[in-house]
């Protein structure tokens, strides 16, 4: 899936209107470990959005990287 994503934001960029980031909510209630499969696949914690109290954590990928 991200995989598709990363292709559907590279065709807007080449076709019609321009895609930086991807940007995920990692769900910590259903998969503690999720955090590490988004890092292994290039997101970073978007800090503003972290929380602890929150079960979800905002993430992004940057395309440009």
């Amino acid at each position: 899936m991200i995989y598709s994503a990363e292709c559907l934001a590279w065709g807007c960029n080449t076709n019609y209107c321009a895609c930086r980031f991807l940007t995920v909510d990692a769900d910590l209630e259903h998969d503690e470990g999720i955090i590490v499969f988004y890092e292994k696949n290039g997101f970073i914690k978007n800090s503003e959005f972290y929380n602890k109290n929150r079960k979800t954590v905002s993430m992004r990928k940057d395309l440009y990287k």
